[in-house]
């Protein structure tokens, strides 16, 4: 059994030692942070409606062209150097209870900021959830970096947070530097997979997930 837990650990390293995960995820965050700046700065008073109808869209739509733009660059860049693994994805019932699980928690912590009138520490609320999902992943892949990270979305919410910053500012600088955090995580990460592999065999590998 701890072979085969080794085993999964290393293919989940695998899918995310590139860093591409991550340097995409980030720069989607950093175009919604950009989008919050539009809202904030905009002298135009339709700027809160149309970031308000556009963020949904934005959000599915960024969300559907990371997975695409993901896979794309996986195989061009990717799997003609180390190859490509074959995962079995989870079932709908773990995927649903995945989902379900994340609308009570961001649920649960949206409650507390309105009901607690914590507005002012939004951004810390926000930093520890994204350091939380840093965090556990971290553990489930065994990548150092995501411990890094963790830390740095704690730190840049909590310090957000004491600065008293207007609520749209201040959501703002913390989605961009997280997100900027996560891309030049992922951009280094992509730099020494780059540098320590060579082209070789593209011959799939099924594996346990």
């Amino acid at each position: 059994m701890n072979d085969l837990n080794k085993t999964i650990r290393r293919t989940q390293q695998y899918w995310f030692e590139d860093g591409l995960i991550e340097l995409l995820l980030g720069l989607l965050i950093v175009v919604l942070s950009g989008l919050f700046w539009w809202q904030v700065s905009s002298s135009s008073k339709y700027a809160p409606l149309v970031g308000g109808v556009a963020m949904p869209f934005i959000i599915v739509l960024g969300a559907l062209l990371l997975g695409v733009t993901l896979r794309w660059l996986k195989q061009r860049l990717v799997y003609p150097r180390t190859g490509y693994v074959t995962y079995v994805k989870p079932t709908r019932k773990r995927r649903g209870l995945s989902a379900l699980l994340g609308l009570v928690i961001g649920a649960v912590m949206a409650a507390a900021v309105i009901q607690l009138e914590l507005a002012d520490l939004a951004t810390a609320f926000m930093g520890a959830g994204v350091g939380f999902a840093l965090f556990m992943l971290g553990i489930r892949v065994g990548l150092m970096r995501f411990y890094v990270l963790a830390v740095w979305a704690v730190a840049v919410g909590v310090t957000i947070a004491f600065l008293r910053l207007d609520e749209s500012l201040a959501t703002t600088y913390a989605l961009g530097l997280i997100g900027l955090g996560m891309m030049v995580s992922g951009g280094l990460a992509f730099w020494r997979y780059w540098q320590n592999s060579e082209p070789g065999s593209d011959e799939p590998v099924e594996v346990l997930s």
